[in-house]
């Protein structure tokens, strides 16, 4: 089973939470909490809001309040490791718990080299005074951080060795975590800053020196040392002590060689952890690099994109409007040729009824000229026939004279009835005086004539 991803913190969270801790500091809203989890859950809901939630490639961890209160307290301990190392070289031998703020003794600015919030941490969190040995300062120390290399204080000696001899206190269980990275036992102390000595245990320490059965007591001067009563010190006791003492001295320098031995390896370690993150930094800088660029060339294809389907309709937009304008065209053509037609067929049918109306007057003409033709004929008839019966009348007439017997007693009667007849033929014929009548003179034929 693989075995899960260590958490690390980055150095843009730490910033992000140092700046909401001095934030929350300045304002007074720390103070007014009273537990942990009060305090530190709205930071670490900020550094996840700012880091987490708006880029979850780069920054894969959700923290909690335990994890930023842990943190808080590793950033105490990286901080001592990196003050330790900005140490001016001529201030190694006196006490590390001196005047913190001489600016000589530190070299501040070479701390950034070491943790680029080092600064940061020291303005919000405060400066923090280096424990003071137990003879001058020059007892050895070991400070565990719990984040175990999550940077390169983090990841520096976990000893920090004084000058000049060495003091026998307690030396504290050492040994490797679980992730391969070193971590210390810590004796109970709060600060997780505990002094590595060497007690005198088993048959070393054990040594009855008074051939009695005396029992062995511990010096409360915390150098473990056994001692007798004045009046019981002997030479050979003092030669047996000298002995164990030596003894002990060399199973020390064996025992501090080792864990030099083992601080080397860790470093080692810590240094191909460094490179490792920096080739995961480098790895993850590529990739957001390599997306980005995948980003932009969609974009780009998508833009492109856009503007072929914005060409194709203008293109399909423009061959409407010639499809439209050439179906104008033509609906105007048929339009015109229609017009043109009805045009045509107008003048055709008012040719032809010009053509049927003078051959109708034509028509008519001539049946007026043969009807008068036929009524002079019928005129020159009848006054033929009137003619004929006037000389038949006169002569009729003029024989009556020669009767003047028979003819007086009818003479007014008959010239009566002869002047009542010439009068009606003249008005038949249409004429005064038969023998003064011209045809031209008749009237008018009453004919009704249409057109």
């Amino acid at each position: 089973m693989i075995p899960p991803r260590r958490k690390k913190w980055t150095e843009a969270e730490e910033k992000t939470l140092i700046d909401k801790y001095g934030e929350m500091v300045a304002d007074g809203s720390l103070a007014k909490m009273r537990t942990r989890e009060k305090k530190f859950k709205p930071i670490a809901c900020h550094v996840n809001s700012v880091h987490h939630v708006r880029d979850p490639v780069a920054y894969p961890w959700q923290w909690s309040w335990k994890d930023v209160s842990t943190k808080v307290q590793n950033m105490r301990h990286q901080y001592l490791l990196v003050k330790q190392k900005i140490k001016r070289p001529e201030f190694s031998g006196s006490g590390g718990g001196g005047d913190c703020d001489d600016g000589s003794e530190f070299d501040w600015v070479e701390g950034l080299t070491h943790w680029s919030n080092f600064l940061r941490y020291k303005d919000v969190f405060g400066d923090v005074a280096l424990a003071v040995g137990g003879h001058g300062g020059n007892e050895l120390m070991g400070i565990e951080d719990g984040d175990h290399g999550d940077r390169d204080g983090d990841n520096g000696d976990g000893f920090l060795a004084g000058g000049g001899g060495m003091d026998m206190v307690e030396f504290g269980q050492m040994g490797h975590s679980g992730d391969g990275d070193f971590g210390a036992a810590l004796d109970g102390v709060d600060n997780e800053v505990m002094g590595l000595g060497f007690e005198i245990e088993g048959e070393e320490g054990e040594v009855n020196y008074n051939g009695s059965g005396g029992r062995e007591r511990e010096d409360a001067a915390e150098n473990g040392f056994v001692f007798e009563e004045e009046g019981e010190v002997t030479g050979s006791s003092l030669k047996k002590k000298r002995k164990v003492a030596k003894g002990m001295e060399k199973k020390a320098w064996r025992i501090l060689a080792n864990q030099l031995g083992q601080l080397r390896e860790m470093e080692t370690r810590f240094e191909q952890r460094e490179v490792e993150r920096e080739r995961e930094r480098q790895r993850r800088e590529n990739l957001r690099v390599e997306l980005d660029k995948q980003w932009e060339r969609k974009l780009e294809e998508r833009e492109k994109e856009r503007e072929e389907r914005e060409k194709e309709r203008d293109k399909l937009r423009r061959q409407r409007m010639a499809e439209w304008e050439a179906m104008e065209k033509e609906n105007e053509e048929m339009e015109r040729k229609r017009r043109e037609e009805e045009l045509i067929h107008e003048r055709e049918w008012e040719e032809r009824m010009n053509c049927r109306r003078l051959e109708w007057k034509k028509r008519v003409d001539e049946m007026l000229s043969q009807h008068r033709a036929e009524m002079g004929q019928m005129q020159t008839r009848f006054l033929h026939e009137q003619q004929n019966l006037t000389n038949q009348l006169l002569g009729i007439f003029s024989q009556w004279p020669a009767q003047p017997s028979g003819l007086s007693d009818h003479t007014s009667a008959s010239n009566h009835y002869l002047s009542q007849m010439m009068q009606n033929l003249h008005h038949v014929n249409g004429i005064v005086h038969g023998d003064a009548r011209v045809e031209g003179d008749n009237q008018e034929d009453q004919f009704i004539v249409d057109g």
